[in-house]
């Protein structure tokens, strides 16, 4: 396992298994509430005993960190039942599952609600026998929602509550080519026009949030892009398509791309040719990733995170 992200000496950021789609709508809207609570059943009935601190915000909840009990982990599964939802909205659970990191992180759901779309976060420990089994069925649910953007695979988890540090995110990429090491937050006001913060410049045009293991595209992208019939042929890349989603596997399991480790990241290659036209613009990265600073230093980070697959 890679060491953590480490800042003043302190570990920040946990290597694990990570999963971000960011779908269109409300998290309530009927076909988002099925396929959520089917989600969050899923990582309850796999991970709960082990994420017992929760964040909540929603009725009768302000966000703050708790141990969970039964009325709390009762009201987290009763939040998708609601009819309708607000602004920032949502839940979170968080576990201790290292030992060395002294704070709650892995196990990790989140899901919250933003203008337009809402977002899903999960890491789980990287070596956990369930991850796959996992994987592979919010893979089955996400297929079916009106996802604009997802990507699985391994990278660093920075705790939300950590989110003031994201300055140091992005800094293995050196190393582990295959890496996320975003958070939903930095990505979510270059996926679309319609709401977004960032000042856009002529002839820049939305793109997808990352490429990973496994790499989600909404519908919106696709004629964006090639025809994918070449990239079925293409070794060790799997290729499935929904009525709204565009779904693309490299490799049988997910791999950190270790360079010192000699792994083959030939696969996520293929998959970044493919959909390099819709790859995010570097000014809407640069906007609002790792600090969203502006310096050289983060313009270099931005550029290398975004070319790590060239």
């Amino acid at each position: 396992m890679p060491d953590f992200i480490l800042y003043e000496g302190e570990p920040i950021a946990v290597p694990a298994f990570r999963i971000i789609a960011i779908i269109d709508g409300d998290i309530h809207a009927d076909r988002n509430r099925k396929i959520l609570a089917s989600i969050h059943a899923k990582f309850e009935a796999l991970f709960g005993e082990r994420a017992n601190v929760s964040s909540y915000n929603f009725t009768g909840y302000t966000g703050k960190i708790r141990w969970t009990n039964l009325k709390i982990i009762e009201d987290g599964r009763s939040f998708f039942e609601n009819q309708s939802t607000e602004y920032g909205e949502g839940l979170r659970r968080y576990g201790y599952a290292l030992d060395s990191f002294k704070e709650p992180a892995l196990p990790f759901f989140g899901v919250e609600q933003r203008s337009y779309f809402n977002f899903l976060e999960i890491a789980i420990p990287e070596d956990n026998n369930a991850a796959m089994d996992f994987a592979n069925f919010v893979t089955e649910q996400l297929i079916k929602a009106p996802v604009i953007s997802g990507v699985m695979g391994m990278g660093f988890f920075l705790p939300p509550y950590k989110s003031s540090l994201q300055f140091m995110m992005g800094g293995t990429t050196a190393r582990y080519r295959a890496a996320i090491d975003v958070t939903p937050d930095m990505l979510m006001d270059g996926l679309r026009k319609e709401g977004s913060a960032y000042r856009w410049k002529p002839g820049e045009r939305p793109g997808i949030c990352d490429i990973g293991w496994r790499t989600f595209v909404g519908i919106e992208f696709w004629d964006r892009l090639p025809d994918h019939s070449e990239l079925n042929k293409t070794l060790d890349v799997q290729v499935e398509k929904s009525g709204g989603v565009l779904c693309i596997t490299a490799g049988d399991r997910p791999i950190w791309g270790d360079l010192n480790m000699g792994e083959d990241i030939g696969a996520y290659k293929a998959v970044a040719r493919y959909l390099a036209p819709i790859r995010m613009p570097h000014g809407a990265l640069e906007a609002f990733a790792f600090g969203g600073t502006g310096t050289p230093e983060q313009k270099d980070k931005v550029e290398a995170y975004l070319t790590r697959f060239d």
